[in-house]
């Protein structure tokens, strides 16, 4: 099968940086479908506004084109006018491609841009085309400047100057509906990551017919069980006898990082010589930081920022119970099921899609939002419980294994195109 994929990067794990999340996946799954015998040809952008990059990635052909995507708010009129030009390159790159290689389906992955421009080309393709919708598009939509930020220091000083006129007009959050409108009304397929972001897509009346969902792989043989957990705790620098971890953006409104703090102070009563560890960077760090201090926890709460890819799975090992609190719509969360495939139990939230893949008593347990006393409980059960512990993580790993793999992916994905 010839694949044209259209993606707003692409490259190697060295050209796109070590902190990829779901785009390392992405790059793991082009690979493999080319070692089973596909051909895929990327149309994406330079990785930069000088710098072209790659042009195959293990048998993975990339055509390439200028200029990439820019949705820097701050760089307006400048960032519509490359926008402008990136749907144009994108619709011309992609027709020469899918012409030249008779392609067999054109497969847009995420940015709403690309879809667009592949959207209004459809009847010029002649082949189908599938979009791959990564995230929450209408709670995105719904959030305005007062939500998105409201924890920036500058934002309390300037909104009482009439600055979230100026960031709605900025953030152009219509243009964005109009491309998701157009993908929904001209795609052949929408690949979900779960059945929660299929729900979600009924607010912008998604024929269901065109709704399919298909998860995220990882590497089962890279997030395994190391059993050497002290041995990791002294290397990585990790303090308590007990260590709960949290991975991701330092986000309030989204990650939860607020309700889990809150809960570490009902943790450390029960279990002392318990640590948070928190990997992630973000803006709302600093506000983070003063959080910790506030609560008096700064001797169970360790923030090392973020880390390379390549060293999750060891801070994985290296804990007793993963947490995800999520507050907004969890399309996925690549995370969990890392965590889970190390044979940790994890305590998420019950937004979006995490209690499809963390299924409650047992691979972990799963808490209404908000809820830091749910939360904190959970916590203590598995701390202090170890045959718990041990139960909740095994059923853990078995269910990636059987699951979340790159095999099964896969072909599942081929069984939805062959379908």
């Amino acid at each position: 099968m010839k694949i044209c994929v259209v993606a707003y990067k692409f490259g190697t794990e060295k050209e796109l940086g070590e902190h990829l999340g779901t785009y390392h996946y992405f790059i793991e799954k082009m690979r493999k479908l080319v070692k089973q015998g596909h051909q895929v040809y990327v149309v994406c952008p330079w990785l930069s506004l000088t710098k072209r990059g790659s042009k195959e990635v293990d048998g993975v052909k990339i055509i390439r084109f200028w200029p990439l995507m820019v949705n820097k708010i701050w760089l307006w009129p400048i960032n519509k006018i490359i926008r402008r030009l990136y749907i144009k390159q994108t619709q011309k790159v992609t027709l020469k491609v899918v012409k030249q290689n008779s392609v067999d389906l054109v497969y847009v992955w995420q940015a709403r841009e690309s879809g667009y421009a592949i959207a209004q080309i459809k009847e010029q393709l002649g082949v189908p085309f599938y979009f791959r919708q990564i995230t929450a598009w209408q709670w995105h939509f719904k959030r305005g400047p007062e939500e998105i930020f409201a924890n920036r220091r500058w934002h309390k000083v300037l909104r009482n100057f009439g600055v979230n006129i100026i960031l709605k007009f900025l953030l152009d959050k219509k243009s964005q509906q109009i491309f998701a409108k157009s993908i929904y009304d001209n795609a052949d397929k929408i690949v979900f990551l779960s059945k929660a972001a299929i729900e979600e897509s009924k607010a912008f009346r998604l024929d269901q017919t065109k709704a399919v969902d298909l998860g995220v792989a990882i590497e089962e043989d890279l997030f395994k069980p190391l059993n050497r957990k002290s041995e990791l705790r002294q290397e990585l620098g990790i303090k308590g006898e007990k260590v709960v971890l949290f991975i991701g953006r330092i986000n309030f409104a989204e990650k939860g990082i607020g309700v889990l703090l809150d809960a570490m102070q009902k943790i450390i009563t029960e279990v002392p010589n318990s640590n948070l560890v928190i990997i992630g960077g973000g803006g709302e760090s600093e506000w983070m930081n003063k959080l910790i201090g506030d609560l008096n926890l700064q001797n169970n709460v360790q923030a090392v920022g973020k880390k390379p890819f390549k060293d999750l799975v060891k801070y994985i090992n290296a804990s007793d119970v993963f947490v995800v609190p999520s507050i907004w719509m969890e399309a996925f969360g690549q995370v969990t099921i890392e965590a889970m495939s190390c044979g940790v139990p994890v305590v998420t939230s019950d937004a979006g899609a995490s209690p499809e893949i963390n299924i409650n008593g047992q691979t972990g347990f799963v808490v209404p939002v908000r809820d830091s006393v749910t939360l904190a409980n959970s916590v203590i059960n598995i701390l202090k419980d170890e045959a718990l512990a041990k139960k909740l993580g095994d059923n853990a790993r078995k269910r990636v294994l059987e699951n979340y793999t790159y095999d099964a992916i896969i072909n599942k994905f081929l069984e939805i195109i062959k379908n």
